[in-house]
This record gives structure tokens, C-alpha cells and sequence, in this order.
């Protein structure tokens, strides 16, 4: 190779070099998330446990991110409405939702719903763990879950309900299908109502959040036979659960829980998750969560949105089994 021969490649590669770095200077910067504010939708009504702990996890997570978390509340038919606007939404993550148990239901008791859950959404992970309280009116004289089966042995037992196709509802027909027990359901509009019913007399038990009916077992107008999580709450350290009085398997957690649109990108989602844990982490937030008798509950996404279709497939199950219909 000739002296011309090399200048000619040297020049070549200096000219390929500086095309390269002009490309190169062009691109933008890979944008960081997020670069605006995030939008939390809530199914639920202001004031409600899931607003509570949606208000606390999204202005810690503000903190984390270097961005708002705002809360929008889209209340209505069992928190479809605002599954729908999150289905819907661009999957960049800006559009958050946090889901409660019901929306593991309502795949089963709904036909009409625009939006797949198992399909359209991924967790980014658990919030908290909110459990649910078996109370009594105190008429029955039933201070023990032996008693209060051996009464509705008998009959004329009636049950409130937040609405048709709760968890609320499922959980009880699941325990009545293993104690051997019928029972009547009677949906009231919300939990307050369902507990202040059983207090009147008007039904003779709730499977009640533990918001509503905590307070009434404190003061002594309701009766709390059991709790429906795996452990004891420390919300209600006294009352024992349904394994430890027998009921293997009967666990109804009114779980709350982050999702976004399933297409959103893994690096996105883990932003997400790790702004989430980190929320979970202070001891604060537990404090916090405790004033709803919520426990916080960390996990992956990946766990997540497992669990999310493990309860799916959990209350399908229940509702073929008690041959419940919703119509």
C-alpha cells in the first residue's frame, strides 16, 4: 500500500469517525421517568379505606420520584369505571390504578366489562394486606365462632353485603358452604351500611372491612368472631383467625394493589415498584396504614400480577362451586 493509498483510508475513517460522532450528537437523551406528573386513579370514594392508602402511597411516592403522584377518584360499579380509563390510557406509566380485591371478582360476575384484567393490566406491586372481620349483633349470644354455627344451624340467618359480588360476599358463602350452614344475603349500598345493619338487627352478621366494624367492636356493639387473613391483624391482635379455628384455606384479603397497562416497559414498571417499597419501607407508613387496619404488604411485579391471576382463578372457583349468580 502507497503512501496516497493511506492518506486516502486515514481520511476515509477520520470523515466515517465524524459522521459517527454527528449522528451520535444527535440523538436526544434517553428521557428519564418520569419527566411530568403521575396520575393515581382510584375507584373509590374520598374517605375510603382505598383512598386513604392510595393519598398515602401516592405522596410518598411523590417524594421518591421527584414528581406529583395525583390522585383522581373515578368511583362507581365496583371500580370498572376506573379500570376502563387505565385500560385505556397510554402505557408510559403515567396512568396508574390502584385495584382491590373486587377487581379479581369482577372478571367472573361481570360480562359487560371493557377491559381484560389478566390481559390489559400488570402489577406493579401489593400496597396492603386489609382484612376482614366476621362480626355478629350481639342479640345472638354468640360470643365464639362454635356457637354462632351451632345458632345458624337453626336457621333464619341473614348477611350483609357492600354490594352484590364483593369479596364480602364470596367469603361468607365460602364459609358457609364449610361450616354446613345456609344463609341469606342482603346487599346494602357500602360498608358503613352493611355494618350499621348488623348493629341495628336488621341481618345478623357481616364479613365487614375492618374500617367500618373496628370501631363498633371496641365500643362493644358488634361481636368479632374471626379475621379472615392468614394471621392475626395488629389492628385486632385478640381476634383469632379462620385457620386457627378450623377453617383450613378460608382466607379473604381485601388486598389493595398497583397496575398499570401490561405493555408498559419493564424499566418503567421497576421505577414504579421500587418508588412503591420504598413508600412500604418507613416505619411511618405502617403507622399510617394502620388507622384503616391495613398492614403494608411488599412484592414484585412480577409476584403481583401472579397473584393477580391466581385470585382470579381463586374466585372463579368459589363461584362455580356455590353456584352463585349475580344477574
Amino acid at each position: 500500500m502507497n503512501a496516497s493509498t493511506t492518506r486516502r483510508n486515514t481520511v476515509k475513517t477520520i470523515v466515517i469517525a465524524l459522521g459517527l460522532g454527528t449522528c451520535l450528537t444527535a440523538l436526544p437523551a434517553a428521557a428519564q421517568f418520569p419527566e411530568s406528573p403521575v396520575t393515581l386513579v382510584l375507584g373509590s370514594t374520598p374517605g375510603s379505606a382505598p383512598d386513604i392508602l392510595g393519598r398515602i402511597v401516592a405522596e410518598g411516592m411523590s417524594e421518591v420520584l421527584g414528581q406529583p403522584v395525583v390522585v383522581e377518584n373515578r368511583q362507581g360499579a365496583n371500580g370498572s369505571i376506573a379500570a376502563t380509563q387505565v385500560a385505556q390510557a397510554e402505557p408510559d406509566g403515567y396512568s396508574l390504578m390502584l385495584m382491590t380485591a373486587v377487581h379479581s371478582i369482577t372478571p367472573t360476575t361481570r360480562s359487560d366489562l371493557e377491559y381484560d384484567f389478566n390481559e390489559d393490566f400488570r402489577g406493579v406491586g401489593m400496597v396492603a394486606s386489609v382484612p376482614l372481620l366476621f362480626v355478629v349483633n350481639n342479640e345472638l349470644g354468640t360470643p365464639d365462632m362454635a356457637s354462632f354455627v351451632e345458632r345458624a344451624r337453626e336457621g333464619d340467618i341473614f348477611y350483609s353485603v357492600p354490594g352484590i359480588g364483593s369479596i364480602q360476599q364470596l367469603a361468607t358463602e365460602e364459609f358457609a358452604d364449610r361450616a354446613g350452614i345456609e344463609m341469606t344475603v342482603v346487599p346494602y349500598r357500602g360498608g358503613g351500611n352493611a355494618t350499621n345493619a348488623v348493629i341495628a338487627n336488621e341481618v345478623q352478621l357481616f364479613f365487614a372491612g375492618i374500617p367500618p366494624a373496628l370501631p363498633h367492636v371496641e365500643s362493644g356493639a358488634l361481636t368479632a368472631l374471626a379475621i379472615s387473613t392468614p394471621e392475626r391483624s395488629p389492628a385486632a391482635p385478640d381476634v383469632p383467625t379462620m385457620v386457627e379455628l378450623g377453617y383450613d384455606g378460608l382466607v379473604a384479603d381485601n388486598w389493595h394493589a398497583l397496575y398499570v397497562r401490561s405493555e408498559t416497559p419493564d424499566d418503567v414498571v421497576a421505577t414504579l415498584s421500587e418508588a412503591l417499597n420504598t413508600v412500604l419501607a418507613r416505619p411511618e407508613t405502617a403507622e399510617m396504614f394502620l388507622n384503616v387496619g391495613a398492614t403494608p404488604w411488599a412484592n414484585s411485579p412480577d409476584e403481583q400480577t401472579a397473584f393477580g391471576h391466581g385470585e382470579v382463578e381463586r374466585w372463579r372457583n368459589v363461584i362455580d362451586e356455590q353456584g352463585l349468580t349475580f344477574d
